[in-house]
């Protein structure tokens, strides 16, 4: 069987989660109230008695910290009691565990290995999207592959496929207002950095600049790539310019300020890359246990937008960028393009 975990965040780092029936009888209950946060899981343990109303209230409670030395409390808990205590706990734990601390409303659902999903001819699309439609946890998909692997397989292309479809959206939101350049969790380098699927590359864990002892001009994260090699991505705000026209030559374009600075600060770190290329790697051995070659790395820019653009302006960035050297300079209208045509190419159920 499938238990849904439900979670409500309260305050930093903490929330409060479905209640728990762990034992009752016609006039009374015992309800196990967990919370957690993101050291673990806590709990309340409240008994309930019915009124004459027919309604459910808590009993009067003593606060058991407040008792004398000479004073105790009582509470016995039967077998099947403890156990659901237990179970309420563990899955609990194991949402931290996979998920981490989530802010918001959230429901998990928590599957036993031994349990299967069965789906007839009937109605398989129709059931594979209420599936896909729900934000399962991650341990939902490894006891799923444990039990029937082939679904597995099926459902987690789709789940992959829809939850990109709401990255890609949330970046058109995200378009419409104002968010900070790097500060907070929110900002656009923190959104993109956690999204750099959008890219088109398939990158491994980041590399922080502040784990890897090296000295120079460095750029906070460092993006391995699939294949061993690495990637930069900067990222500036999308509301800034990224090309003017030139008017003394026809035709011609030139990058705006914000663009122009950027590619110098990029060059600058990808000219420290190759000085420090060696004692990089070495530090990167040592701090993350990895074999990354540092290469000529890639960057990229993203800054701007380009949908009312026209041709021209158009064919100017085209231009501009084949002239960089491992610089490309990409704005949010085409990564927007970018990640639709990669969810496009994917595998449909």
């Amino acid at each position: 069987m499938s238990n849904a975990i439900e979670t409500k965040s309260v305050s930093k780092n903490f929330a409060k989660t479905n209640a728990v029936l762990l034992e009752n009888t016609d006039r009374t209950a015992l309800v196990f109230k967990p919370e957690i946060h993101s050291g673990g899981v806590r709990g309340k343990l409240i008994r309930y008695k019915k009124n004459k109303n027919e309604d459910w209230s808590e009993m009067a409670k003593d606060d058991f910290r407040q008792l004398q030395l000479h004073e105790g409390a009582y509470m016995e808990l039967g077998t099947e009691a403890l156990q659901k205590l237990f179970v309420a706990v563990e899955e609990r734990k194991a949402v931290l565990s996979q998920e981490g601390f989530q802010y918001g409303e959230r429901r998990y659902i928590v599957s036993k290995q031994d349990n299967s999903l069965e789906v007839d001819d009937k109605n398989h699309r129709q059931i594979l999207q209420q599936i896909l439609d729900q934000d399962y946890s991650e341990e939902f998909w490894v006891m799923l592959n444990t039990s029937n692997p082939g679904l597995a397989d099926t459902l987690s292309a789709g789940h992959l496929q829809i939850q990109r479809k709401k990255v890609i959206q949330s970046l058109r939101d995200r378009l419409q207002k104002n968010y900070h350049e790097t500060s907070g969790n929110d900002s656009w380098q923190s959104w993109i950095y956690m999204h750099n699927w959008l890219f088109g590359a398939n990158y491994r864990e980041a590399i922080e600049k502040q784990k890897i002892n090296i000295t120079g001009v460095m750029p906070d994260y460092l993006f391995p790539t699939a294949d061993g090699f690495v990637d930069i991505l900067e990222i500036k705000l999308p509301s800034f310019e990224v090309l003017k026209k030139d008017e003394s030559h026809k035709g011609s374009w030139a990058w705006s300020k914000e663009a122009n600075q950027t590619v110098g600060q990029v060059v600058t770190y990808l000219s420290e890359i190759d000085r420090f290329r060696l004692e990089i790697e070495r530090e990167i051995q040592r701090n993350y246990q990895k074999e990354i070659l540092m290469l000529k790395p890639r960057a990229y820019i993203l800054i701007g937008q380009s949908d009312s653009w026209e041709s021209e302006k158009r064919e100017g960035l085209r231009k501009l960028n084949h002239a960089l050297h491992g610089v490309e300079i990409i704005t949010y209208s085409d990564l927007v393009k970018r990640g639709e045509a990669f969810v496009e190419s994917s595998v449909d159920l």
